[in-house]
């Protein structure tokens, strides 16, 4: 009877943890972003932007946040939501993620580590989970930001690099320091971050939105 109660309770708390996700996910919706360096990401092969949208149009005036995350060597979306564990969703963005299979538009509600005021981020790869590359082995890219207030009637949303640092001691907590490099200036084989996602932007606000982002992405080596 304490079992069958112990598991009654679990699934009513997954569902709860589920419903205030999606109230939260419907609530976080906000208007597009403009940028003055939206650019197409290619490596050996894949290709994806670096930015992501607010819908399935790949244009400097929707855009929502700048890629500053690169899980690799054994990552998958899956793998690296799990691990990381922060089980609140948000709304959705989308990225247009090409490989050798053609071109895919892919939606990211990302993964929160509370609700209202949090690190929210979002991770995207083609429909497999994850790409292929003879460098980065299985990767994934993507976005973070912060939520402030979200819950209130004046939500604000950015910081991007604090976002990002926390990911990162999250990631830190789950492989290792030596698994994450903080504002890599170089991938493994020597190419240049900044130059590959040419996204460093100035900082300032535009709406709800405040912008800042080094253009120093975090990588973390995923086991």
């Amino acid at each position: 009877m304490a079992g069958g109660r112990a598991s009654r309770v679990a699934v009513i708390r997954s569902c709860v943890v589920l419903a205030i996700g999606a109230v939260l996910a419907l609530a976080a919706t906000a208007s597009a972003s403009t940028t003055q360096n939206l650019a197409l990401v290619a490596y050996h092969g894949n290709s994806f932007y670096n930015y992501d949208f607010d819908s399935q149009s790949a244009k400097a005036t929707n855009v929502d946040w700048p890629v500053d995350l690169i899980f690799y060597g054994n990552a998958s979306i899956s793998k690296v939501y799990n691990k990381i564990n922060w089980v609140w969703a948000g709304s959705n963005a989308y990225e247009l993620v090409t490989t050798k299979s053609g071109s895919t538009w892919v939606s990211s509600g990302g993964r929160k580590n509370t609700i209202c005021t949090d690190t929210h981020f979002r991770l995207y790869a083609p429909k497999v989970g994850y790409f292929t590359d003879p460098v980065l082995g299985h990767y994934v890219m993507g976005t973070s930001h912060l939520d402030k207030s979200e819950c209130g009637s004046a939500p604000t949303y950015g910081w991007n690099e604090t976002a990002e640092a926390n990911v990162a001691a999250r990631a830190a907590a789950v492989w290792g320091k030596t698994a994450v490099k903080d504002d890599a200036t170089t991938l493994p084989d020597g190419t240049s971050t900044l130059s590959l996602l040419d996204n460093f932007n100035e900082t300032g606000w535009q709406g709800n939105h405040y912008f800042w982002n080094d253009g120093l992405p975090t990588l973390v080596k995923v086991s």
